[in-house]
């Protein structure tokens, strides 16, 4: 009875607790709970409120394209004269001013003569004796034809009188010859030039001693002639076979099945030997720009072995002498036929894995996202070849703020701004009509003719 009596007033006794307790834990909570809704509330408010997120768009541009091929290479003057010294002996004068042209025939170096004319001297004194001793001989000659018939003198002294008639007439051309050479002795102690161009420096200056020879004469100076200017460029075999498949309709494209460039016929036919001469373009270290126009000339006749490349040269007029042998150069070459095509600024390009795309914007500055195919690059602009018609918005920046079917607030940027190179920020400019883009000034991207 008292267990059970104990258990009953624990009940009553713990129901009573419980009664109790109730109130104190269910106000925490439910204060806890109200203020979590009206702070979810809130967030939610302050995002449907947020503004459009701030984006620059630039206008997409149409212009004819022509794909290129950029080789490397290096300089070289159409002519280069090595002057050296054929005769030995003292530098007696140098003639010329270092680094100025000269003119084919001009006087360089004259060398000291006088040993080299008295030799000449001795030559001449050798004609004349061989001369004398020839008129003699045939005195003698011409006496013995008219005593051999009488018996005077012996058959062996009439044939020795023929033979020395002979013996002079040889000495005699011996020593015409010697006297030839000895005037060129003379005449190569004057140095000339061979061609007519810009000379170097002087080596050897007044007072020196040179020696003379045809392959190991002393080196003077050099002469080179820079009007026009080659450029020499190895392109590679890939580049080769690709010209000759697009050459061969037959053969199948390249086994990667990579999309390349379709060559101009021009170019195909020229690399692969048959005649013709193509454009090419130049750039010097310095510049920007390919501003130097030339043509393909020379196409080496074979592949080497060791590098797999096909020297390739192309002349260059140098009107303004600005060219000179040995300088860094970039060539380009046309690949394609011109065609109208779609710019972009690179930095308006994204990536998704494998996939490039872009955000353009419509009427309803809501962004559109779409996969592109892209071209060349065009200095800070791309070509893309599907994906975005000409004169839509693209964004250029801001492109981290846009979110999926959200609307942004576009700004416009001049297209003329963005392809400087000035790194400065474009500013913003009022939307203008559209223009042919025929009539527009060919920018920075546009293909020289």
């Amino acid at each position: 009875m008292l267990r059970s009596t104990g258990s009953g007033l624990a009940k009553k006794s713990w129901s009573k607790e419980v009664r109790f307790v109730r109130p104190s834990v269910a106000g925490p909570l439910f204060i806890t709970l109200l203020l979590f809704v009206l702070g979810c509330s809130k967030v939610q408010s302050k995002s449907a409120s947020a503004p459009p997120a701030k984006v620059t768009v630039t206008t997409a541009l149409e212009r004819e394209i022509t794909d290129f091929d950029d080789f490397v290479g290096r300089t070289e003057a159409s002519e280069t004269v090595e002057v050296r010294s054929r005769v030995s002996g003292f530098i007696e004068s140098v003639q010329f001013q270092d680094g100025s042209q000269v003119e084919k025939g001009q006087s360089l170096f004259e060398i000291e003569p006088d040993s080299y004319k008295a030799i000449h001297d001795q030559s001449l004194a050798r004609i004349e004796l061989w001369e004398a001793k020839k008129d003699l001989a045939e005195k003698k000659l011409a006496r013995s034809k008219l005593l051999i018939p009488n018996g005077a003198i012996s058959k062996e002294e009439y044939e020795e009188s023929v033979s020395a008639v002979k013996e002079a007439e040889a000495a005699k051309d011996t020593a015409i010859a010697d006297a030839k050479r000895t005037a060129l002795d003379v005449k190569y102690t004057s140095i000339r030039a061979e061609i007519a161009g810009r000379i170097d420096r002087a080596f050897v200056t007044p007072g020196n001693m040179v020696t003379g020879g045809l392959g190991s004469g002393t080196l003077l100076t050099r002469i080179v002639s820079n009007h026009p200017m080659y450029a020499y460029l190895d392109v590679d075999e890939r580049t080769v076979l690709r010209y000759l498949r697009r050459m061969n309709p037959s053969t199948p494209d390249t086994p990667s099945g990579d999309t390349v460039a379709t060559p101009a016929p021009e170019t195909a036919a020229r690399v692969a030997g048959v005649k013709g001469t193509i454009p090419c373009y130049m750039q010097l270290a310095d510049e920007k720009d390919f501003p130097h126009a030339g043509t393909l000339d020379f196409v080496e006749n074979r592949v080497d072995s060791a590098t797999g490349s096909v020297k390739v040269r192309g002349v260059f007029p140098n009107t303004n002498s600005m060219l000179s042998g040995g300088l860094f150069v970039r060539i380009r070459i046309p690949v394609s036929e011109p065609y109208r095509g779609v710019l972009i600024p690179e930095q308006a390009i994204n990536t998704d894995q494998n996939i490039k795309f872009a955000y353009v914007v419509g009427s309803d500055n809501i962004p559109q996202r779409r996969n592109l195919v892209l071209g060349a690059q065009r200095g800070a602009m791309r070509v893309v070849k599907s994906g975005i018609e000409p004169n839509q918005k693209v964004i250029y920046r801001g492109l981290q703020r846009v979110r999926p079917g959200k609307a942004v607030e576009p700004e416009l940027v001049d297209f003329i701004d963005m392809r400087s190179d000035s790194g400065t920020t474009p500013r913003p400019v009022v939307p203008k009509p559209a223009i042919d883009s025929a009539s527009e000034t060919p920018g920075a991207y546009s293909n020289p003719k």
